[in-house]
């Protein structure tokens, strides 16, 4: 895939040996004090700018002492925030809204992933599921409260298919691939890396991507906690100037990230570099563009989305209590990253 162009010129070039993020004429690797802590969830997912600014150690150039919490899905992660042990997570716009209604209060900082083809469903070869039509009566493997859940739904409501004529199996996604292996289930809805594992490990193939059915609610955001954001705004503001370090590495080499998924999904690295392909990196510059689809600004194309989502989600009691999302958006910390960012320049 084409990634366009970067809407401001990147003046000071990143890589793997990038020294540091200039910030109003200095470079935020020189900044004065100790490391700020910062807890940071993850999953074994598609999340380049994390990816690269774990390998990188942007997140330490950037003045930050992460601790890294990993998570097989986006709904242990609910859990976790709500528990306060972790501070800022990429997780699934599903999961997000599923937490605010749980009475979770973190807020979306920015976008992990903008593109809807990382999402979709697999069935086994030999299952006789050659298209979504063909799901009734089949046993489905999914994730609850996962966007790969939303995905399924509307898949089987689009179909005119009941969901009491389906059997559905809710399980992590390395137990999918197991399931599938031993003709445990049928198909599944899942995200990648898993449709890979699915297709070259399990006797998979892919019937459908979401984008073909008209959903594209396979976003992920970048959440923190509001009570830690009032508290350590610094330390969020190092996070995304890491992102933004990530974004600039990934524009010159991306083949860092490509291997270092690869070796933690456990894909070979051409499966990787399709996934790369498919849904790249979000495009941060434009985050604070109100007109843009993935703006993190309140009003945006993506705010509505979130709010067809959250109304979605009470109709079909995957939450418990209907949830306003207008004020869950907060773009102001990632506005003054790059308003630094255009000024250094």
């Amino acid at each position: 895939m084409i990634r366009r162009r970067l809407v401001f010129a990147v003046l000071v070039g990143v890589s793997a040996g990038l020294v540091g993020f200039m910030v109003s004429g200095r470079t935020v690797s020189a900044q004065t004090g100790a490391p700020l802590p910062i807890r940071i969830g993850y999953q074994t997912n598609a999340d380049w700018l994390t990816i690269a600014a774990r390998t990188l150690k942007l997140f330490e150039k950037a003045g930050l002492a992460p601790t890294y919490v990993k998570f097989a899905a986006g709904a242990p992660m609910i859990a976790a925030a709500e528990g306060k042990s972790i501070d800022v997570t990429a997780v699934g716009i599903v999961p997000f809204i599923a937490g605010l209604a749980q009475g979770v209060d973190w807020v979306t900082i920015g976008i992990d992933t903008e593109l809807p083809p990382a999402e979709g469903f697999v069935a086994r070869k030999d299952s006789g599921v050659n298209t979504l039509a063909d799901l009734r009566g089949k046993k489905i493997g999914y994730f609850r409260a996962s966007t790969s859940h939303y995905g399924l739904l509307m898949a089987l409501k689009r179909n005119n298919i009941p969901v009491s004529e389906v059997t559905l199996l809710h399980m992590p996604p390395a137990q999918q691939v197991a399931a599938m292996l031993n003709r445990d289930i049928d198909a599944a809805a899942v995200w990648e890396p898993w449709m890979q594992r699915m297709v070259h490990d399990a006797n998979g193939k892919i019937i459908a991507m979401e984008a073909d059915i008209g959903v594209y609610t396979a976003v992920a955001v970048y959440a923190a906690r509001r009570e830690w954001m009032q508290s350590n705004r610094e330390a969020a503001r190092r996070f995304l100037k890491a992102l933004v370090m990530a974004y600039d590495a990934l524009e010159k080499d991306r083949n860092v990230v490509i291997k270092a998924f690869a070796d933690e999904a456990g894909i070979k690295e051409a499966w990787s570099a399709t996934v790369y392909d498919e849904a790249g990196p979000p495009r941060i510059y434009r985050w604070t563009d109100a007109q843009y689809q993935y703006s993190v600004v309140k009003g945006s194309p993506f705010h509505k989305s979130m709010e067809d989502v959250a109304k979605f989600l009470y109709e079909e009691k995957i939450s418990a209590k209907a949830v306003d999302v207008g004020n869950v958006l907060d773009s102001s910390v990632i506005a003054e990253v790059l308003k630094d960012w255009k000024r250094s320049r």
